[in-house]
Order: C-alpha cells, then sequence, then structure tokens
C-alpha cells in the first residue's frame, strides 16, 4: 500500500480475486474494479491464469484483461 502511495499509479492490477480478499481482508471482493482505492489509485482484480482456474477460459480472461485496458486508457 505504501509503495502504491508513493508511485501513484492511476489503476493497481491484483491478479487473483483470492488473493485480493486474503491479503485485504475484503471477503466480497469480486473480480473487476473494486471501491478501495489506494489514495488516487484505482483497483481492479484480474482473474488468475493459473490452469486450476478452470471456469476462466483463454478468452474470457483476454475480455476481462481487456476491460482493464479500455479503463486505464479512458
Amino acid at each position: 500500500a505504501a509503495r502504491v502511495e508513493r508511485l501513484r499509479p492511476r489503476w493497481l492490477a491484483v491478479v487473483g480475486v483470492t488473493a485480493y480478499r486474503a491479503a485485504f481482508d475484503d471477503r466480497k471482493a469480486r473480480i473487476g474494479p473494486q471501491e478501495r482505492t489506494f489514495g488516487s489509485t484505482r483497483v481492479w482484480v484480474l482473474p488468475n491464469p493459473s490452469g486450476l482456474n478452470a471456469h476462466w477460459t483463454a478468452a474470457t480472461m483476454a475480455e476481462e484483461f481487456g476491460r482493464l485496458r479500455e479503463a486505464a486508457q479512458a
């Protein structure tokens, strides 16, 4: 959190909703943009590309990564 506040990127991408939930104690987090911010930095949770994450296909993961790219370009 301190590094993000120091560097102030527009977006922080966190790969893996389970990792995000554990790191930020947010059991209700879902894939996509989050309400949490670090100063002016917005947070986006992306699906984990692990092969164990079978319900996300390459195509649906690409869509979600694309949604973040569009938000970052806006």
